[in-house]
C-alpha cells in the first residue's frame, strides 16, 4: 500500500544542556520508534527527487544549526540503527560558539550577560565525516540571518554564497536548503531555486506534500514519544492524538 503521508521530523541540540536540547534517551527512543514501526529513514533530497520506493514506510530526520552535538550525540545513534539523517549546516558559524539564555531561551552568537549555556558548532572535519556515514548535508544559510529582514545582496551571500562554500569543502552537489527561523517568503523562494536547490524546509507542522511547492517542506518538531509514534502511524492531526498527548498549538506547536 503506497505511504501517502510522509513526515520531516527537525531537531536542534541533542543531547545537550537544558533547556535548549532534546535529551538524548528521547531522542533514542524516536529512533527506536521508528525501527519499532518498520519506517525507513530517507534524506531529504531523497523525499524532493522522489528516490525512494513508494511502498515502503518512510521518514525524513532533520536537524537545523549545525551544533556539535549532533555529531557527537545524534550521529552515533543514526548509525547504530543504520538510518539517515539530514544535516542543515551554516559554514559561517565554524568558529562560533553560541550561547543560550536559560530563562528566557533565547540565542546569541557572541559571549553577553545572561547568556551563559554554550553550544559549539561542527566544522568541516565534521560535515566531511557526515557524508563519509552517509549522511546529506543542506545549507542553513552562511551565518543564519533572517532572510526577510536583510538587504538583497546580503540574501545572495547567504543562499548563494553558502552552497558554494559546502560544495567547495565537500565536493558534492547540495540540494537541500532550511529557512533560518522559518523566515520567507516568496521572493526569498525564487532566490533559493535561482541558486541551484531542489527542495526547502519549513516550520510549520505537516507531512510532506508531493502536490505542494518542493520549497515549503512542512516538519514537525516532537520532544512527547507517544505523539511522535502518532505521527509515524499517519495520525497527527486527529482529535484523539492532540487530547491524550497534551500537544497546543503555539509558537512552540508540538515541542511538548
Amino acid at each position: 500500500m503506497q505511504n501517502v503521508k510522509i513526515p520531516v521530523f527537525y531537531y536542534h541540540s541533542i543531547g545537550g544542556p537544558e533547556p535548549q536540547t532534546l535529551s538524548l534517551s528521547l531522542f533514542r527512543n524516536h529512533l527506536d520508534l521508528l525501527l519499532k514501526h518498520r519506517v525507513k529513514t530517507i534524506t531529504f533530497s531523497q523525499l524532493i527527487e522522489g528516490d525512494y520506493s513508494p511502498n515502503e514506510k518512510l521518514a525524513v530526520i532533520t536537524f537545523d544549526d549545525g551544533l556539535l552535538d549532533n555529531f557527537d550525540n545524534a550521529l552515533p545513534e543514526l548509525i547504530k540503527r543504520d538510518q539517515v539523517g539530514t544535516f542543515f549546516c551554516v559554514p559561517g558559524y565554524d568558529a562560533i560558539t553560541r550561547y543560550v539564555n536559560p530563562h528566557t531561551e533565547r540565542w546569541s552568537d557572541t559571549p553577553k550577560s545572561g547568556y551563559s549555556i554554550p553550544f559549539k558548532s561542527m566544522t568541516r572535519e565534521h560535515r566531511r565525516e557526515l557524508i563519509q556515514q552517509g549522511m546529506e548535508i543542506g545549507s542553513h544559510t552562511m551565518t543564519h540571518r533572517k532572510l526577510t529582514q536583510i538587504e538583497p545582496r546580503e540574501i545572495e551571500s547567504e543562499i548563494h554564497g553558502s552552497k558554494y562554500r559546502l560544495e567547495e569543502e565537500l565536493g558534492i552537489t547540495i540540494k537541500s536548503f532550511c529557512y533560518p527561523n522559518g523566515k520567507y517568503d516568496a521572493s526569498i523562494i525564487r532566490q533559493v531555486k535561482q541558486a541551484g536547490y531542489k527542495g526547502a524546509t519549513i516550520t510549520w507542522p505537516g507531512y510532506a506534500n508531493k502536490r505542494k511547492n518542493d520549497y515549503e517542506t512542512n516538519r514537525f518538531l516532537i520532544k512527547n514519544p507517544y505523539y511522535f509514534e502518532q505521527i509515524l502511524l499517519g495520525k497527527a492531526f486527529s482529535a484523539y492524538s492532540f487530547l491524550a498527548s497534551g500537544i497546543r498549538f503555539g509558537r512552540f506547536s508540538f515541542f511538548q
